[in-house]
């Protein structure tokens, strides 16, 4: 068996002939052993390596390239946006007025119906209504009669929540920028949800 470190690429011994007849066999071509075939031609790298040539042109694990800053802040702003989608589609846990906990959907649309009921409450509000007049459906499907006070205080707590995962998204992407721009790859890497 012969080994390319220009290919990177195993050439059995029995196909040299027709290898070179076709005018592509690698000069740098050098006999390995059963063994190295088996390790670096049949094997699996580990974890974070690729296969490579060291210095006398014979197959070895090398470290594999490192991702440019630049893709790996992208690929931390996808995750960091992901996240923040995977925190929306939970809601928010909220203890309804009858004392049940349930959930708030805040997805954008979700959030456009709360700022409609938070609407409809104030104007109930504005002509006295105090009594549980709106009804609001949570994500388990129950709907929940509220006064106009409560209406307008669990989608104030809700529009907070949602805020608040903005803010926490918006510092972590800045965190990147700021790692990015003093090219500190260990600390794109350690920024997490």
């Amino acid at each position: 068996m012969q080994f390319s470190a220009s290919t990177n690429t195993f050439y059995p011994d029995e196909l040299q002939a027709a290898y070179q007849a076709a005018g592509s066999w690698p000069e740098d071509a050098v006999t390995v052993t059963d063994e190295e075939w088996q390790v670096y031609g049949v094997g699996q790298p580990p974890a974070g390596h690729r296969r490579g040539a060291d210095e006398n042109g014979h197959p070895v694990w090398v470290p594999e390239d490192p991702v440019p800053l630049e893709d790996l802040a992208v690929a931390k702003r996808d995750e960091v946006e992901a996240a923040m989608e995977d925190e929306l589609a939970k809601g928010m846990p909220y203890t309804m007025p009858n004392g049940k906990d349930d959930v708030v959907q805040i997805l954008t649309a979700d959030r456009q119906n709360l700022l409609g009921l938070a609407i409809e409450a104030r104007d109930l509000q504005a002509v006295g209504v105090t009594d549980a007049a709106q009804e609001f459906r949570a994500m388990s499907n129950m709907q929940y009669p509220m006064t106009p006070a409560e209406m307008i205080a669990m989608t104030d707590s809700a529009l907070g929540h949602y805020r608040a995962l903005l803010n926490k998204s918006w510092t972590l992407k800045d965190a990147i920028d700021a790692a990015l721009a003093t090219e500190d790859r260990n600390a794109i890497e350690a920024i997490a949800w």
